[in-house]
């Protein structure tokens, strides 16, 4: 018999015990850092599939890691057990990257989807809070003014947007156990997350200019570079998840969390260059030169979080300067340790 039939909000302190989904990952640890910090326990599931060990403090002992894929079904039974004993669970684990989302349609469709129905069921039978994190590729090729939640999601079968609606089908689950089952949930659309302990193998682009710029070689920027983004550093993304899942007046539907400071992708690559005091060079390719010519461009992709900040009073602390900043100084020690 579960203990949530009576669960409605969350308070994070040293009597919660909270599931963190793919806790491994750059967001994922800065999230379980947070947890920590409030003195709550945590249990993380991450199959390292993006996830690295050395992101988290293992050695705490308030912190349990286990390792395998959810969706796969030989582990539903631990699932279910980790969600009955949690008061609170993050979904984050997903397959990550545009590059793999175009070339690997069929993986990472499917891994979101298991995945998302895996922890929903679970939720489901546990009546245990849960937050999702979605995706802003929700909304498709963009808008030129920043994005609301109550703009369209728009897919077509191109591969990249296979990873768009599989997020979007697991929203629909997530937001059926608060509106079919009464169970507190939320979901949170991601805006370009940045900074600390992310990796240029994701195929992310502030990563993967950082890299570049380290080895003095060309950064690529895709198109006339003029297609803008807002980058959120990862430390305030995590304070982000934290208020969202407190607060009643969320739950049960989509919030945007991103920057606030719009910047053309070519600009972001001239203040890597200058930020790493490297002569690397930027080069200009067309993104059907990378991807081929069923690659889905994207153009402005801002959010606006006004929701978000009105009913939480949440605001990003962090520049897009300091979050460039941050993700080369962690490059390069990962670069000093290898």
């Amino acid at each position: 018999m579960d203990n949530h039939s009576g669960a409605d909000m969350v308070e994070f302190g040293p009597h919660t015990h909270v599931l963190v989904t793919g806790g491994a990952g750059f967001v994922g640890s800065a999230l379980v850092d947070l947890l920590l910090a409030r003195n709550c326990t945590v249990t993380v599931i991450d199959d390292l599939s993006n996830g690295m060990l050395r992101n988290l403090p293992a050695s705490d002992p308030r912190l349990t890691i286990h390792t395998f894929r959810i969706g796969d079904p030989a582990y539903n039974a631990a699932i279910h057990d980790e969600v009955g004993l949690a008061d609170a669970v993050f979904h984050l684990a997903s397959p990550i990257g545009v590059q793999r989302a175009h070339k690997e349609r069929f993986a990472v469709t499917s891994g979101i989807l298991e995945s998302g129905c895996a922890i929903v069921e679970a939720c489901r039978v546990h009546r245990c809070p849960l937050l999702y994190t979605s995706s802003s590729e929700v909304y498709g090729s963009g808008r030129d003014r920043p994005i609301t939640e109550s703009d369209p999601v728009t897919t077509d079968l191109r591969p990249r947007w296979g990873y768009a609606a599989a997020k979007a089908a697991v929203e629909h689950l997530v937001a059926g156990l608060f509106f079919d089952f009464g169970i507190p949930t939320w979901i949170v659309r991601p805006f370009n997350m940045a900074g600390p302990r992310q990796r240029s193998a994701t195929g992310l682009v502030l990563p993967m200019f950082v890299d570049a710029a380290l080895r003095g070689e060309p950064l690529v920027v895709h198109d006339d570079g003029e297609q803008r983004r807002a980058f959120l550093h990862v430390a305030d993304a995590a304070e982000g998840l934290l208020l969202v899942m407190q607060c009643r007046s969320l739950r049960g539907r989509p919030v945007n969390l991103g920057g606030s400071e719009a910047i053309q992708i070519r600009n972001l690559a001239k203040i890597v260059v200058d930020a790493t005091a490297t002569s690397a060079p930027i080069v200009m390719k067309p993104s059907s030169a990378v991807f081929g010519d069923r690659f889905a461009v994207t153009y402005d992709r801002v959010p606006d979080t006004s929701l978000l900040t009105t009913m939480t009073g949440w605001r990003a602390l962090r520049s897009t300067k300091q979050t460039v900043v941050d993700c080369i100084e962690h490059m390069r020690t990962e670069r000093a340790i290898a």
